[in-house]
């Protein structure tokens, strides 16, 4: 029994106080998405889909894969840490079909990337309104639902549940800051903890938070994390060669590449590129911005820094935009482009992650480390924090507090050659050591949601 229910509170009053302050957010929402809507692209083509009407070929698209396994992957990290799970999974059960959810544009074209043409089986998440979360579950009528990370809609999951379709929380996490964000809801998240059949987080950290939230203990494993088991470092000579040729890339040239970087972050990388052009004159930068939009923001800066910056996006395209001014130094490039930074990573000397020298929590450390590469990361890594303890821990990792202390790892890496091999070295050995979590998460698909009669044997 849930705590609401022995308050004798209807475990459905929350869902509707929850529909009114989604519903008050969205009309809060209104003056700048209707500005977006009638000034931009960015949401014709995918506002149908997020309210549960779609077009009458998907809709027979959905009746022709009845039951189908919905997957539920937010974006681009999402995607490609559950690709593996999701090959696994159709290669063990083939005529088990498969609908994925995503809730960004950028996760929907990876999933038809990584995914081929399974991927032409995907939509976008619907607004997690009751009333649009039952119709979109008449409509698919899931096997079961398997939702990645933090991805806890109630709506979605209460739906879910009145259709009998066993839902799993697959490669789960609670970062800091959401736990004390969900412990404020604790009587409210219980009821829709209730209803989620089994639990694979990532962590022992991880399961602690979700028992503490309302788990029940029998429902919660540690699996490890998927993204362990990324197939990031499977990538040829020849496609290293193609890609250097790609970003025109000198035989002798040094690269930096920082991921998804945030405001705040690009500044201060382009002001140290700057300053270590003069030791380092063949050094190239490689910035990804966590956000496309921010590319602008980052020639604006370039340009105020006098530094040459082209994007990777008109690179493909055979143009340059070097410019005439000899008075603009070194070479940046944007990455402008969706699905490429993983790969960029293997061209690296040194990396940087971003989203950890401003307050976001960081972003995914293991992609550079997979291909062996020495990872540098600011002190706002919570999203991160084991895997950084454990990249600290082998010599693979380095928190660096300041932008100071950045230029100077930087610098000692790019001097020392058998330093940084030793760290790459230590970052592969690490993630070698830790795969294991899709296998797994299988074995708890198999064990607890496609056979859901099976007793849970968790956190007793």
């Amino acid at each position: 029994m849930s705590l609401l229910q022995s308050q004798n509170v209807s475990s459905k009053a929350p869902l509707w106080l929850y529909d009114l302050l989604l519903l008050g957010f969205c009309l809060g929402q209104m003056p700048r998405f209707l500005f977006e809507y009638f000034t931009t692209t960015k949401y014709k083509e995918d506002l149908g889909q997020r309210l549960g009407i779609y077009s009458p070929a998907l809709r027979r698209q959905f009746r022709n894969l009845q039951p189908a396994a919905w997957i539920h992957a937010v974006s681009v990290g999402e995607v490609v840490a559950a690709t593996p799970l999701i090959r696994e999974l159709s290669a063990r059960y083939p005529d088990f079909p498969l609908i994925i959810s995503t809730v960004t544009r950028s996760g929907r074209q990876m999933v038809k990337k990584s995914l081929g043409p399974q991927g032409d089986q995907s939509i976008f998440l619907p607004f997690d309104f009751q009333w649009i979360t039952e119709r979109v579950m008449r409509l698919i009528q899931p096997r079961f639902l398997l939702l990645t990370e933090t991805e806890i809609w109630p709506n979605l999951i209460h739906s879910a549940a009145r259709h009998k379709a066993p839902i799993m929380l697959v490669n789960g996490r609670i970062s800091s800051r959401s736990y004390q964000r969900y412990r404020l809801v604790r009587s409210w998240l219980r009821p829709v903890l209730d209803k989620i059949r089994v639990f694979g987080m990532q962590s022992d950290r991880d399961a602690a938070r979700i028992i503490s939230l309302g788990a029940d203990p029998k429902r919660v494993f540690v699996t490890g994390n998927l993204k362990f088991d990324q197939a990031a470092s499977r990538i040829s000579p020849l496609e290293q060669e193609s890609l250097a040729q790609g970003l025109r890339l000198s035989a002798d040239a040094a690269l930096l590449v920082a991921g998804s970087t945030h405001r705040g972050e690009e500044e201060v990388l382009i002001g140290i590129y700057r300053q270590l052009l003069s030791q380092f004159p063949n050094l190239a930068l490689l910035i990804a911005p966590r956000y496309l939009p921010q590319a602008q923001a980052i020639e604006a800066l370039c340009r105020q820094a006098g530094v040459h910056c082209e994007r990777k996006s008109l690179l493909l395209q055979g143009q340059s935009l070097k410019p005439a001014d000899s008075q603009k130094v070194g070479r940046l490039i944007i990455l402008d482009t969706i699905g490429e930074l993983s790969k960029m990573y293997s061209l690296a000397t040194v990396v940087f992650v971003g989203g950890s020298l401003v307050p976001v929590g960081g972003h995914n450390l293991l992609e550079p480390a997979t291909y062996g590469k020495p990872v540098l990361f600011g002190p706002y890594i919570d999203n991160f924090r084991q895997i950084s303890e454990l990249l600290k821990g082998c010599g693979a990792g380095f928190e660096v507090k300041s932008g100071q202390e950045l230029k100077a790892k930087i610098e000692e890496l790019l001097q020392d050659r058998a330093a940084r091999d030793q760290a790459g070295r230590a970052a592969w050995l690490a993630v070698e050591e830790n795969r294991g979590a899709t296998g797994k998460t299988i074995d708890l698909i198999e064990r607890y949601v496609i056979k859901p009669e099976s007793k849970l044997v968790g956190y007793e």
